[in-house]
């Protein structure tokens, strides 16, 4: 049997599940309320109820309701208290929930993300600890501590990129320089041998007179 405080589209998605997997609606309050207010004024019997579910939207004294939400837990150990809320509107009192060990939180503004999650708040195990980490306090900074680590560990790694790139670069130009400087260098080797023969030639023939007399007939003819 179920309970509920929810309005507009959150009372239209509990009013579906309760539907679709036959559970019973024995109380329900689809306006806002007084928390404190509505706890000691309404004739709704806890001892029957095995389903709480408070659409956070509809309760006036929000600051009241972690407190409440307590006290009930206290007098009615055996009433699963399903919470929806919306994570960016109300972080404190998700985080105080969760320390209180209620995992049933639902954190959505949309009706087919409602109905889901409801879903799985209605069956036998209910919404686990595991999948609703991101309201404990200590973990969100253990995620944050470890996004930032990323980033530091990506910038390093691209700062280490770009220094093995501009170092091959360096690398790249200095082999290139220095072959550059060996091929003139051999150039200029072979030049000095062949002005070394040629010139060994031309003493040669000059000093030599059958050779000058060969080429003198060679040109001649």
């Amino acid at each position: 049997m179920l309970n509920y405080i929810a309005k507009d589209k959150v009372r239209d998605a509990i009013q579906k599940v309760c539907k679709d997997n036959n559970v019973l609606i024995l109380y329900e309050t689809y306006y806002s309320v007084n928390i404190e207010e509505y706890i000691k004024k309404t004739n709704v019997n806890f001892n029957v109820i095995r389903y709480f579910v408070i659409d956070v939207n509809c309760i006036l004294d929000i600051n009241n309701l972690s407190k409440i939400i307590s006290q009930i837990k206290i007098m009615y150990p055996k009433i699963r208290i399903i919470v929806i809320a919306s994570y960016k509107d109300n972080s404190l009192l998700l985080e105080q929930l969760y320390q209180m060990q209620i995992y049933n939180l639902i954190d959505s503004d949309f009706s087919e993300i409602i109905e889901k999650q409801l879903i799985e708040a209605l069956s036998d195990k209910g919404i686990q600890k595991k999948q609703v980490r991101i309201f404990d306090k200590k973990e969100q900074e253990k995620i944050l501590k470890k996004k930032e680590n990323k980033k530091k560990l990506k910038f390093k790694t691209k700062n280490l990129i770009n220094f093995v790139i501009k170092g091959n670069t360096h690398k790249s130009n200095n082999v290139y320089f220095f072959l550059l400087e060996l091929i003139t260098k051999i150039v200029k080797l072979i030049i000095g041998i062949l002005f070394f023969i040629l010139t060994s030639i031309g003493i040669t023939v000059l000093f030599n007179e059958q050779l000058r007399n060969l080429l003198m007939q060679i040109f001649n003819n």
